[in-house]
């Protein structure tokens, strides 16, 4: 499509228009980068101000979010969320509304457990236990996750495993879970967290806490997840059954 400068329609609608029929029909994908301003205005020869125009009527509803120092994504569909559920990995969330999520950072080490780990885990202090921290996302960083791992199996510090699903690892050695407890919260992240993201420090993320039990309610996994909220959304269904 390309502006008509002999419509009466104001040139900023017209690329508004342009632009997110470039998201819609998937020329530009799901928090991947869009051309920058300087280019939008080469391309479709306008104003930096019809750019600015239209990039913010679209950043108001909500098809495109601007990242301070980094660039303007394209936001989630909503309408594409929908289908979320309230115990997925990250890996199967993407999957449900047809995005393949990358792993942007991952590292698998030993420790042994403090004090306040041997009460989460109900273990003695000092218990080796795995800590798996990761970076996923699109082209740009959605989620940091910090992960402690009971040693239920030896979980291999490759690049199958550590850029994998975990759950997917677990399932293929016959680790299954039988109960699940979360924790949701809005918080200030710690400043790790937020270098993690590439988020701004006065920015609130999502906070979401996992504890996932196997079938003789031994902990199998704890996990801190902090997402980035301008890229993500939860979302539950509960279904309330009359007696």
């Amino acid at each position: 499509m390309k502006i008509d400068f002999m419509n009466n329609m104001p040139l900023y609608l017209q690329l508004r228009a342009i632009l997110k029929e470039n998201i819609e029909n998937g020329t530009w994908k799901e928090g991947t980068m869009i051309p920058s301003e300087l280019e939008l205005v080469n391309y479709y020869k306008v104003s930096r101000v019809t750019v600015r125009r239209a990039i913010s009527k679209l950043v108001e509803e909500k098809y495109l979010v601007r990242r301070p120092g980094f660039g303007t994504v394209v936001y989630r569909n909503k309408a594409s969320l929908s289908h979320f559920t309230q115990i997925r990995s990250f890996t199967n969330e993407m999957k449900e509304i047809g995005m393949k999520n990358k792993t942007l950072e991952s590292r698998l080490i030993e420790i042994k457990a403090d004090e306040e780990l041997a009460e989460i885990f109900n273990i003695p202090v000092g218990m080796n236990l795995y800590n798996l921290k990761r970076v996923r996302g699109l082209d740009i960083p959605i989620v940091y996750s910090d992960t402690y791992l009971y040693p239920v199996t030896k979980f291999p510090n490759d690049e199958i495993f550590l850029k994998g699903s975990l759950y997917a690892f677990l399932t293929s050695h016959n680790i299954f879970f039988n109960n699940f407890e979360e924790i949701v919260s809005a918080v200030k992240a710690p400043k790790e967290v937020l270098e993690k993201l590439k988020v701004d420090k006065d920015s609130v993320q999502l906070k979401r806490v996992r504890h996932s039990y196997n079938d003789q309610n031994q902990l199998i996994e704890y996990t801190i997840n902090y997402y980035n909220a301008e890229m993500y959304e939860y979302h539950t269904s509960i279904l309330y059954s009359k007696k």
